[in-house]
């Protein structure tokens, strides 16, 4: 009698051995074995900290790994519901789901979240140099976020560069967070010295109404501050405090009337989305400077910045936008013109090197900006310009733009040669290039007359006809060592 074959004991089949041989080919080499522990930490800095976490199931190598993380991202976003977020993290998230902030799961499911903070923070074993935060208003009204912060700068002494952004509300969960007296409650108290031995400080979304966190920050060189309401008292005691301040940021913020910012230490100045009735920016010793989308009197605008080397200046983003008072985006003439009445005697943009702005070169007023510019621009050696997407309407309706020559393209020629265009231009890129007369007349004009200039970058949304092309190939070229370079979009 022939006994039963045993399935522990059976041989291997050649198809078993066959897929066997597939699955090994189908499955791709782990090449992090390789690698070392340090590096594999490294990666897991750019994940939020719910990530970095799930990443130690993957094997014994990786259990610890995000104890040793120089930075860790708490993300309310992410760690309110883990599973939920889980099963939808492939899933484009472009703000908090207000389903995870409903009724009176808010309170359950925020504090959840704010005791998992305390734990991270005191298993992390290794130096710990930036941390970020992310959170909701009701970690503001409680408390937690000033309480993080307390132990984090306890027990990680090696932070230096520190980021806070506070969920905007989107009326879901405002009756939760109401005060007494029906005012929401959004004004973080930080004690007096918080910040002191910060060098990067990134503050988004909050109400400051006092300077004291930021006192003894003789170390902090970089100050980003975005979205935020804080009147010009409070913005002015910041930067006083801030004595070695080398990077400074406002962006879309409010509550102040008057922006003067007088700091002989700074180096870059990033101006976004604010509206004024006066700008002043006295500072040295500033390199870079950057208006986007400023709103304010041309005569209250004041410049003075001997030593400035770059400067960018858009307005097309918001373009034709105004206050309620009618007051409109600055352009670069009036920026130009009226810091030359402030202080006559200096020329903001005589040690310029590189100028970037939106500029329409088939407007016939902003040609002439471009011109009074060049004049003035005696180091120039790259310039970038952006034309618009769009048309002027008062491209033929408006008297004040009229040129005295018939033909527009012919201004660059009928015009005294720039300086700086002839002895110093080496690069310039226009993006939005169009094929226009005019957009034509001034790339000719640049390859006719920058003996230096080593390329020209034209950017067009739609393809170019290779006439327009072959056009400027057959310009006399004043420099030898150009290349013309045309990309698309």
């Amino acid at each position: 009698m022939s006994q039963m074959s045993n399935p522990k004991t059976a041989p291997v089949t050649c198809n078993s051995w066959g897929r066997r041989r597939k699955r090994s080919k189908m499955e791709k080499p782990d090449f992090t074995k390789g690698l070392p522990d340090d590096v594999l930490s490294h990666i897991l800095s750019f994940l939020s900290i719910d990530e970095a976490v799930r990443c130690s199931v993957l094997s014994k190598k990786w259990l610890n790994l995000w104890k040793n993380t120089s930075h860790i991202e708490f993300n309310v976003k992410k760690m309110m519901k883990p599973l939920t977020q889980l099963l939808h993290s492939r899933e484009p998230q472009t703000s908090l789901d207000s389903s995870l902030l409903i009724g009176n799961s808010v309170c359950k499911t925020v504090s959840r979240y704010g005791f998992l903070v305390y734990p991270i923070i005191l298993r992390h074993t290794s130096d710990l140099s930036s941390c970020k935060f992310v959170h909701v208003w009701k970690s503001l009204v409680y408390g937690d976020v000033q309480s993080w912060i307390k132990v984090l700068l306890r027990f990680k002494k090696g932070v230096t560069n520190l980021s806070l952004e506070c969920e905007p509300d989107y009326g879901e969960v405002t009756e939760h967070f109401m005060s007494k007296n029906n005012v929401m409650v959004q004004k973080p108290y930080f004690p007096p010295r918080t910040f002191a031995n910060l060098a990067s400080l990134e503050l988004i979304n909050y109400v400051i109404d006092c300077p004291e966190a930021f006192i003894g920050c003789i170390n902090l060189k970089t100050l980003k501050l975005n979205m935020m309401n804080i009147d010009e008292v409070i913005l002015g005691g910041i930067l006083e405090n801030c004595v070695a301040l080398e990077n400074f940021s406002l962006l879309d913020s409010i509550g102040f009337d008057k922006l003067i910012i007088i700091n002989q230490s700074l180096k870059v100045l990033q101006l976004q989305k604010l509206c004024v009735d006066e700008l002043k920016v006295s500072c040295q010793n500033l390199k870079v400077l950057l208006f986007d989308c400023i709103i304010c009197e041309p005569n209250g605008v004041g410049i003075q910045t001997p030593n400035l080397t770059t400067f960018r200046s858009y307005c097309y983003s918001m373009y034709d936008v105004s206050d309620e008072e009618g007051r409109s985006i600055l352009k670069i003439r009036e920026i130009l013109a009226h810091s030359s009445q402030e202080y006559p005697s200096r020329n903001v943009f005589i040690n310029l090197s590189t100028l970037s702005l939106d500029l329409d070169l088939n407007h016939l007023g902003e040609v002439k900006d471009l011109y009074a510019v060049l004049l003035l621009c005696s180091c120039l050696q790259v310039l970038e310009i952006s034309l618009p997407v769009f048309e002027h309407q008062s491209f033929f309706l408006s008297n004040d733009h009229v040129l005295p020559y018939p033909i527009i393209s012919k201004f660059w020629e009928r015009e005294n040669l720039c300086y700086c265009v002839n002895k110093k231009l080496k690069f310039v890129c226009i993006r939005g290039f169009k094929g226009s007369e005019q957009e034509v007349g001034f790339v000719k004009y640049l390859i006719s007359r920058a003996t230096m200039m080593k390329r020209i970058t034209i950017i067009s949304n739609g393809l170019l006809e290779d006439a327009d092309q072959k056009l400027f190939s057959l310009v006399p070229r004043a420099s030898g060592n150009l290349s013309i370079n045309f990309k698309f979009n």
